[in-house]
């Protein structure tokens, strides 16, 4: 141990020798960190809400008449046009019935027929005293039932044509239908449910948003010479966004359609809808997306991405470089934008230069050497 301090004291006593017979003592480089002037361009501010959608039309197609589900005319989930017959319940026996309903609707006619011939030559008879005036009321009460039964018998037919198209179980509009609930050859009865139809050409969108911040974001707008404040109508556009398995995210432009008038007295918020188109068919019924909509522009907004900037006790914070040093700043934040760049609405201006990257290793105060990153992405020394 004492061989080895004393080989330590003569190394320092050499070095100080060096040093005093004119020998510089070589210094190490500065460390080397990126920076940049911040982004200076236009921006929207925006509110973002949790909703749903749901298809512009849903029906779920009930059985109306009971039989066997004779046929199934579709495939589950595709497309299917307006009119397009979907399922048919066996329809022999109300064919039958309709073909019955006829039988005695003519049957009824030429009843009345007769009635009416039979009436008409009683008033002539009348007119010769050759009958009674009873024989005449009894051939015009005749006449008036025989038009009854004709209406009966109409009706009959009405409703026995009106059960046999309940057989055949049509698409209202064009859009999509799901699997069927029951298979073909099961006996149903009225009022089974056979699948569901949804009309997707376009969706709705369904959002509640508190009542407070809906006047606070109002206020905003009015504020800001913003489209929304142009329009006439604040959060007249929306967009929704829908977020797969892998983060990645995709935005579909919508209309706002619906505010409610009133608020919910026990959640405190205004229920609000918008309409998107949904041609490609790539929105799906029930689907939990995030709403967002503009409600302020800022112009000349000055921005750093959001890994440039720290987070202390303090607050949020960033270095800037001043003469070649590091200076610690606290700053005042806005909104983040989607390209992952956040406002700084106090505490950096245009025409500084802050630190990019590795913040974390800097410190205030220290002396580095600066390399600026260009718009190119690529650096050159300062």
């Amino acid at each position: 141990m004492k061989k080895v301090q004393f080989m330590l004291f003569m190394a320092t006593v050499a070095l100080l020798a060096s040093c005093s017979s004119g020998q510089e003592v070589k210094t190490l480089p500065l460390s080397q960190y990126s920076v940049a002037h911040p982004a200076v361009r236009d921006i929207q501010y925006q509110l973002e809400f949790p909703g749903y959608l749901q298809s512009e039309l849903v029906v779920d197609l009930l059985s109306r008449v009971e039989g066997y589900l004779q046929e199934i005319r579709f495939t589950a989930g595709s497309s299917v046009a307006k009119g397009d017959t979907l399922f048919v319940i066996e329809p022999r026996n109300y064919k039958n019935k309709v073909q019955q309903a006829e039988a005695q609707l003519l049957t009824s006619k030429a009843n009345l027929a007769l009635a009416e011939t039979t009436l008409s030559r009683m008033q002539d008879a009348f007119k010769s005293n050759a009958v009674s005036e009873i024989d005449v009321i009894e051939a015009t009460t005749n006449v008036d039932q025989c038009k009854a039964a004709v209406q009966s018998a109409e009706a009959q037919l009405e409703t026995a044509q009106t059960n046999l198209s309940y057989c055949y179980i049509l698409a209202p509009e064009s859009g999509r239908v799901t699997r069927s609930l029951v298979d073909k050859g099961n006996y149903i009865a009225p009022h089974t449910q056979l699948a569901t139809f949804y009309k997707d050409h376009q969706m709705y969108v369904y959002f509640s948003i508190e009542a407070s911040k809906l006047i606070w974001a109002q206020n905003e707008a009015q504020k800001s010479d913003s489209q929304v404040k142009k329009a006439g109508q604040p959060f007249s556009s929306v967009e929704v966004k829908l977020t797969d398995s892998q983060g990645n995210e995709k935005y579909y432009p919508g209309q706002l359609d619906y505010l409610s008038p009133s608020a919910n007295i026990s959640t405190g918020t205004v229920d609000m809808r918008a309409v998107l188109k949904n041609d490609k068919r790539e929105l799906n019924n029930g689907v939990y997306v995030k709403v967002t909509f503009p409600y302020k522009d800022v112009k000349d907004a000055v921005l750093i991405p959001e890994s440039s900037i720290g987070t202390d006790q303090s607050g949020r914070y960033i270095y800037v470089v001043e003469n070649d040093t590091v200076r610690y700043r606290s700053v005042k934040v806005g909104q983040l934008q989607r390209d992952n760049m956040r406002e700084i609405v106090k505490g950096l201006s245009a025409d500084e230069y802050y630190i990019t990257q590795a913040i974390t290793r800097v410190r205030n105060g220290q002396a580095i050497k600066p390399i600026i990153e260009q718009a190119d992405t690529t650096a050159v020394a300062k």
